[in-house]
């Protein structure tokens, strides 16, 4: 029968799942001590056993009330669990017995932050920092939380010290350049997206940023550069199927049906990133088996994004998006339906490099009180920008069979329409693999 010794012995050595097995043949026997559970619990929250972690750990609490590193544990299965009201009660009394444990303030004011609870957030953090006031992650978190409360400058004070103490930090940099965007603070903006690109060279965030604060500081030739819409813009119209379907109309009503029959096809909750109205339902990867249709696409996506990178690569060698190409990359891809009106907002796909959309089924007529009803436009940016500058925006119509590929930076948005029929639209992004010496594939 192994004892405590050799438990941790199996635990320094990595071997968590034995070192559980071990710690539960000794459960099994009268052998129930808050040490032998809190050890046992702390190994299947490690493993992701979230059930008898919160067991384990619970019983360990009952037995030793005053056991803090139990405690803490124990919050962190709740977190897990998402019971995150249970788990705070046990981080406030985790400070309560051991008023320096800096995880224990910073997990409170993180579950407080994902209840939405920012002002009770904003003061764990605080607490955090009395703790360790140079730690930049800290700082960074508590911005949020004020950022949250529309508290936007003292938020972003909060993300230039955590830039100051570790220089190197996307996060941190990510963080000041959407603070300053919102406060009109351009030019601190645009040096945060320098330092974000020379970290992470061809960021969408960051160049999508930085294209608008140029344009608010008067710089629009460089931001002209960064927008060069006519030749980073490039349209594909199909005239023929992929092997396999009868007629290009056949494939785009495989390509519909199988949109409408996706299990993963909903309507993104309110407070959902990708909520844009609510006549909008998406799908998540539209390519996973069975892929149907959705397979002949993504080869035809993926080829027609292996040729025009290498056109810009000819083109525009020096253009920061373009010198800035990850070498490997994968798609990633999902469906949109748009239920006979609706909109999209401007926005920007972080995670891309090179993002397409192809259009399977558009309405035969779409109208709008506005401009061009259901077409493509690239250009402007969010509404909470206080931007003055006006750019004029680039405006592609949808048609059945168009593929269209840009730069993920570029904002760019569906106008709003009004039709009797349903508008699908099948999205993809090229997101990058890190790897530095493996050639370019999707």
């Amino acid at each position: 029968m192994p004892d405590l010794d050799q438990i941790r012995e199996l635990h320094r050595a990595g071997r968590s799942a034995d070192a559980l097995s071990a710690c539960e043949a000794l459960l099994a026997g009268d052998a129930r001590s808050a040490e032998l559970l809190a050890i046992a619990g702390t190994l299947a929250l490690k493993l992701g056993d979230l059930s008898n972690a919160e067991r384990y750990l619970d019983e360990a609490v009952a037995q030793s009330p005053n056991a803090s590193e139990a405690r803490f544990n124990l919050g962190n299965a709740l977190v897990r669990l998402d019971r995150r009201t249970e788990a705070i009660e046990q981080f406030r009394r985790v400070i309560e017995l051991e008023p320096g444990l800096l995880p224990a303030h910073n997990n409170l004011g993180s579950a407080l932050y994902d209840l939405r609870d920012f002002a009770a957030a904003e003061a764990a953090f605080r607490g955090a920092l009395r703790v360790a006031p140079e730690a930049a992650h800290l700082h960074r978190n508590l911005g949020t939380a004020l950022r949250e409360q529309g508290k936007l400058s003292a938020a972003l004070e909060c993300f230039a010290r955590a830039h100051r103490l570790r220089p190197d930090w996307v996060k941190a940099l990510q963080s000041l350049a959407t603070a300053a965007m919102e406060l009109g603070e351009w030019q601190t903006a645009l040096d945060a997206c320098a330092s974000w690109l020379r970290l992470a060279p061809a960021n969408a965030e960051a160049l999508g940023l930085a294209s608008i604060a140029l344009d608010e500081l008067g710089r629009h030739e460089q931001a002209d550069h960064l927008l060069d819409f006519e030749h980073l813009l490039k349209c594909v119209q199909l005239s023929q199927a992929p092997a396999g379907f009868a007629s290009l109309t056949a494939f785009n009503a495989a390509l519909t049906r199988h949109t409408l029959e996706h299990p993963t096809l909903h309507a993104p909750a309110v407070d959902d990133p990708r909520h844009h109205c609510p006549t909008l339902r998406l799908t998540g990867e539209f390519c996973a088996e069975p892929k149907g249709p959705a397979g002949p696409l993504a080869e035809l996506v993926s080829a027609a994004v292996h040729d025009f990178a290498d056109e810009l690569a000819r083109a525009l060698p020096q253009h920061p998006f373009v010198a800035g190409a990850p070498r490997r990359f994968e798609l990633k891809s999902w469906s949109t339906v748009l239920d006979r009106e609706g909109n999209l907002e401007p926005h920007v796909h972080y995670a891309s490099y090179l993002s397409a959309v192809y259009y399977p089924k558009i309405p035969a007529r779409m109208s709008s009180a506005g401009r061009g009803a259901g077409y493509l436009e690239f250009g402007g940016g969010p509404a909470r920008f206080p931007t003055r500058h006006v750019r004029p925006v680039r405006a592609i119509e949808p048609r059945e069979g168009l593929l269209v590929l840009f730069p993920s930076y570029f904002y760019h948005r569906t106008a709003p329409f009004a039709a009797t029929e349903i508008r699908v639209a099948v999205a993809f992004d090229t997101v990058p693999v890190l790897s530095a010496k493996t050639p370019r594939e999707a």
